[in-house]
């Protein structure tokens, strides 16, 4: 059956929902034979505990890639991962956050499965298949009987070679076995922080100055408000969260209180100096935190946040005096920035907006390139007629010169 292909992808009908049950068989049997041809397998389908036997899972063998659904515990669907441990290289599923997937690590006799191939382990809430992100940070939460009860593994290190790790659900296991034995081939990792996974990096001490060497990735985002009820205050918070590997040099943090004001963490930032990129898609920052984030981390080339305010005009300085105060008080800057993203907020300001962006293309002479979810002529118009305008002009040549790039 199509020899020449190695991949399949399964979506868009369930079972036991769209057919009759005279049918139900000879479908089956002819998806059974699918997924005994294919390495490669994306199952778009939820998965329950009558779509194969374990018997039939047992035919499933060698796979390389797997994508798969599963609502609530179902066993068998857990089984075809672990009996393909020996060759999957990318595990993918969408599970709900209050299952248990302990049968992933541990098989039906207690034994540990070790997946010495695997290098992406992806663990995504279901709630996703149908709803906004923003419903993901209201999914189900266990309560506290059910995470007393959760599994642990000791002395398990079921994912040696993982270089990809997202968990996006509220962590499944009450150690740190997911973390565990892949502190050397780790290179991305993707956490939605909920009360037990802080509790558990905390715990074992997951992430130290010295750890993970080649992690250079990480992406940091919320559980509901579950980071509130783990720290004292906004800054303790921040510092765990640069606290996971300090050394990487693309950190996108999505986590942060609505309500943070920068200058409260702005020297934390000083102790991540190898950022490269850095997404805060959360807070509003001023031009003024810019300029001191941007100081404070020498290595930075990107930077995305939402549409900056202005801030407080210096004590006796007007507009037209702005741009010589910025370069009498700040510059240099940064050489090495050149890329702004700009997203999306409910007071869009363009002059606002270009007075900002005009100021920090004078403060870092290689900032080339800018990016927004608003219109770019409507900046660009903006930035052009605030250029005109008297102390501004003045610097025409820096500001043609970044206009013409952006």
């Amino acid at each position: 059956m199509a020899p020449a292909a190695d991949k399949i992808s399964i979506s868009g009908i369930h079972c036991e929902w769209h057919l009759p049950k005279n049918v139900q068989p000879y479908f089956l049997a002819f998806m059974l034979k699918l997924c005994q041809s294919f390495k490669h397998i994306e199952y778009r389908v939820s998965y329950s505990a009558e779509t194969f036997s374990s018997r039939q899972i047992d035919t499933i063998r060698e796979l390389v890639y797997l994508q798969y659904y599963i609502h609530d515990d179902c066993e068998q669907a857990l089984q075809l991962a672990r009996q393909n441990a020996p060759t999957l290289k990318t595990l993918i599923i969408f599970i709900s956050c209050v299952s248990d997937i302990s049968h992933l690590i541990q098989d039906t006799n207690g034994g540990y499965t070790q997946y010495p191939c695997l290098r992406t382990l992806e663990l995504h809430n279901d709630v996703s298949l149908s709803f906004s992100y923003e419903m993901m940070s209201i999914a189900p939460r266990r309560s506290k009987q059910a995470m007393a009860r959760l599994p642990a593994f000791a002395g398990a290190t079921p994912f040696p070679g993982l270089r990809r790790l997202s968990i996006q659900i509220d962590y499944p296991f009450s150690d740190d076995v997911l973390f565990r034995g892949n502190e050397a081939t780790l290179e991305y990792l993707d956490l939605q922080l909920s009360h037990t996974l802080i509790d558990r990096i905390r715990k074992y001490k997951v992430f130290t100055p010295d750890s993970h060497p080649k992690l250079q990735y990480v992406k940091i985002r919320q559980f509901r408000d579950d980071r509130v009820r783990n720290f004292t205050s906004t800054e303790a918070y921040v510092r765990f969260v640069l606290g996971i590997a300090p050394h990487a040099q693309v950190r996108e943090i999505e986590s942060l209180p609505f309500d943070a004001k920068f200058p409260l963490f702005q020297a934390l930032f000083e102790g991540v100096p190898d950022i490269q990129i850095l997404e805060l898609s959360v807070i509003r920052l001023t031009f003024w935190d810019i300029v001191s984030l941007v100081k404070s981390l020498p290595n930075l080339t990107y930077l995305y946040t939402q549409h900056p305010k202005f801030g407080r005009m210096p004590r006796g300085v007007t507009v037209k005096e702005l741009p010589e105060y910025v370069l009498s008080k700040h510059a240099p800057v940064s050489e090495r920035f050149r890329r702004w993203y700009i997203g999306c907020t409910s007071e869009y300001r363009p002059n606002e907006l270009a007075r900002c962006v005009l100021l920090l293309a004078l403060l870092c002479p290689n900032f080339k390139y800018l990016d927004s979810v608003h219109r770019k002529d409507h900046i660009i118009f903006a930035m052009k007629t605030v250029a005109a305008k008297q102390g501004f002009r003045e610097h025409s040549q820096r500001f043609e010169s970044f206009l013409d790039e952006c």
